[in-house]
């Protein structure tokens, strides 16, 4: 079914700029009143033995009335509404059954709109309506260019959350919409392969990137995870969008890495307060700050360590952390914040399967020296066969990636997630 907004024939053009102000203005306020007020119910919860069933009907559908209200801001797109229903969804983890209703929407927007630039517009909405932008990545609708973005909602799963898609939003050009968008920005403009001039230098070896600090921002993590390559996340616990990035990481079939907090040289510059393991906590302590931070991102694969430059210099705080790792079959991979690090060499004694970062690629928040230092860590990988560097989920780091990815895939160099290079 298509919805349109019929074209004001008269009246005063303050009334419908009231009009529009007053309906964002219930928006953000559903959206507040949403996101205080979410379910409680747990899918990871049992009955006993048996998996239980989780309605999620209301919750899903007062989603997409403020999803709604949201695109309805528009009244120079089109929206066409072209499947919805309830959906049972399983829950891997615990079996349960989810019962959630989904739609699929296609927006028509002018031409002179970008589509990624709707994207990045709709995403800036849903999270400040408490809504949970989970996906955003080109597509085709009906042998058209688009961009298929997924909306949904956050629930309570065990210790961590989570998140369940309500709408699937299809953008697409439609050349009859001719009224212009003032307040949608184009992304940078990506360099296309067939567009490049000139050669670029070849490389051989392989080289894994781990993007640390991910977890405050979604993002760069999106923009990143848009490029193709086999990057690995390193998250941080207890963040805004821990979680999220923790099931996005997921869905994309990339490695998810718990970014541990641990202690630096300089105390004062400690960033991750009580969360952090410090040398001069117990055994015990240090034991339960690595599990309840391991507990608090379900699924990743394995370990770095969040600053550290102390505590993996101390063999004792190691060795709590490193047996755990083990226990719970997990890598470590040291991000050398201090050369004097025992943690690879005491990770192999522990058999825990392990690696080193080699070069940080991004101490410079310029888009052109961060060019320069992964084509060093090309250099590096040529060397020696392989090279691991870590970058951060930092808004000039994604747009550097985003914008020579196409460059950097033409280098001759294999990009590898971390797990290829570990011994």
């Amino acid at each position: 079914m298509t919805r349109r907004r019929k074209k004001k024939s008269s009246g005063s053009k303050y009334g419908v700029l009231i009009l529009i102000a007053i309906v964002a203005v219930i928006a953000i306020a559903c959206g507040l009143f949403f996101a205080n007020s979410q379910s409680k119910k747990d899918v990871l919860a049992k009955k006993g033995d048996e998996a239980q069933t989780v309605s999620l009907l209301d919750e899903s559908i007062e989603a997409q009335r403020l999803l709604d209200n949201i695109l309805l801001q528009k009244n120079n797109w089109q929206l066409i509404e072209n499947d919805h229903g309830k959906k049972d969804v399983e829950v891997e983890e615990s079996g349960a059954k989810v019962q959630i209703n989904q739609r699929e929407l296609a927006v028509g927007i002018p031409s002179s709109t970008s589509l990624t630039g709707a994207g990045d517009w709709l995403q800036a909405k849903v999270e400040q309506a408490g809504l949970v932008y989970i996906s955003g990545k080109p597509a085709k609708y009906k042998k058209w260019d688009a961009y298929k973005a997924e909306i949904g909602i956050k629930v309570k799963a065990g210790a961590g959350s989570k998140s369940f898609v309500t709408d699937t939003v299809i953008f697409f050009h439609n050349s009859n919409l001719t009224k212009q968008d003032k307040d949608v920005k184009d992304l940078p403009e990506q360099k296309a392969e067939e567009e490049q001039q000139g050669t670029v230098r070849q490389f051989r070896g392989k080289v894994a990137i781990v993007i640390d600090d991910c977890g405050y921002d979604m993002a760069p993590v999106r923009k990143l995870l848009n490029t193709g390559l086999p990057f690995s996340y390193a998250i941080l616990p207890y963040k805004r969008y821990s979680s999220d990035v923790l099931e996005m990481v997921k869905a994309k079939g990339r490695v998810p890495m718990l970014h541990l907090p641990m202690e630096p040289i300089d105390r004062s510059a400690m960033s991750e307060g009580a969360a952090t393991i410090r040398t001069d906590l117990s055994a015990a302590e240090k034991l339960s700050l690595t599990r309840r931070a391991l507990n608090s991102l379900p699924g990743v694969v394995g370990v770095n360590n969040h600053q550290g430059s102390k505590a993996t210099a101390d063999k004792d705080t190691m060795r709590v952390v490193l047996q755990e790792l083990r226990r719970q079959r997990l890598f470590f991979v040291d991000s050398r914040t201090n050369s004097a690090s025992v943690a690879r060499t005491m990770a192999q004694q522990v058999g825990v399967s392990t690696a080193r970062n080699d070069i940080f690629l991004d101490n410079s928040s310029d888009v052109q020296a961060i060019r320069q230092q992964i084509y060093k860590a090309f250099a590096m990988a040529e060397r020696n066969g392989s090279v691991i560097a870590i970058c951060h989920a930092r808004p000039n780091t994604a747009k550097c990636w985003e914008m020579y990815a196409a460059e950097f895939k033409r280098t001759g160099i294999t990009f590898v997630p971390v797990t290829e290079l570990l011994y």
